[in-house]
């Protein structure tokens, strides 16, 4: 009960920050940070800005730090998010399997050498 009370209080109050600084919630990342951009009185979209809502979060999603800098006009969406992760899923897999085929080429290599080293002395 005590829970809930302070919750609505919260939201009551992140809700009147946002009007009394001309800003809106655009979003959240993984970490819990949040994303707003700030207006100014004739409602002209002005800067872009994140709060950190836990000390141990990055500062900025790099996801979200397009959005900041002005890079994109609007955050990612959600579908866009995962297949940017499926994307970066798979170049891992691929760096993998490159560095494997890579050790393995330069242990048939170290083999080769000392052979050709007990040859040559």
């Amino acid at each position: 009960m005590i829970r809930k009370i302070v919750t609505s209080l919260k939201q009551f109050r992140r809700t009147y920050e946002d009007q009394k600084l001309g800003r809106q919630l655009v979003g959240t990342d993984q970490h819990g940070n949040l994303y707003y951009q700030y207006y100014d009185q004739n409602g002209k979209p002005t800067r872009r800005m994140s709060e950190r809502t836990d000390k141990m979060a990055p500062f900025v999603d790099p996801l979200w730090e397009e959005w900041i800098r002005h890079i994109r006009d609007k955050p990612y969406t959600e579908e866009e998010r995962v297949e940017l992760d499926k994307q970066q899923r798979a170049y891992k897999t691929k760096v993998n399997e490159y560095e494997q085929k890579d050790a393995e080429m330069m242990q048939q290599f170290k083999k080769s050498n000392k052979t050709w080293n007990a040859n040559k002395k």
